[in-house]
């Protein structure tokens, strides 16, 4: 009987031994982490890995056959406490709705706002060649496909804009 417990002791305490962690970096300088010894390889210490139980939950507790009035008294106010909470969230939705219609009318506004002044930059830009673009036509077209991208974006935002608001322009 000392035999066998002095086995198994002996095993246990082997297999604790090959939990080493050996860290090294590659050929490509990637660093790699083996359980086998590399040469050029760095002994890594790991802390031991705890393990905690679950909180007990109030199923568990009706299960486990516990009776304390207390318990049940703090289930009574967690139910109300949730029962609250619900109520207040849905209150708070229809106020929080209209503060998001109130910021997407801000931002259709500004967008409106910016979309003519690129639109107005655009006609201006299409009207006049700049003195470098005068032999470059390169650079004229690359500035106003850069004009019209910017209108395109604000119509784009317009649009996304007001079908949030359920708006049609």
């Amino acid at each position: 009987m000392k035999y066998l417990l002095l086995l198994v002791s002996i095993i246990s305490v082997s297999c604790y031994a090959d939990d080493t962690i050996y860290q090294y970096k590659d050929k490509n300088g990637a660093t790699v982490f083996t359980n086998k010894p590399v040469k050029n390889g760095k002994k890594v210490v790991l802390p031991a890995i705890t393990v905690y139980a679950a909180p007990m939950t109030q199923s568990d507790f009706k299960a486990k056959g516990y009776t304390n009035s207390m318990a049940a008294k703090n289930a009574n106010q967690d139910s109300n406490i949730k029962k609250n909470y619900t109520q207040s969230m849905n209150q708070n939705l229809g106020t929080n709705e209209v503060g998001r219609q109130q910021i997407l009318n801000e931002e259709l506004a500004l967008e409106q706002k910016a979309l003519t002044d690129s639109q107005q930059a655009l006609q201006s830009g299409m009207a006049t060649k700049l003195p470098s673009e005068q032999n470059n036509p390169e650079q004229y077209q690359a500035r106003i496909k850069a004009l019209r991208d910017a209108v395109t974006e604000h119509q784009k935002n317009i649009d996304i804009l007001s079908n949030q608001l359920g708006v049609k322009h």
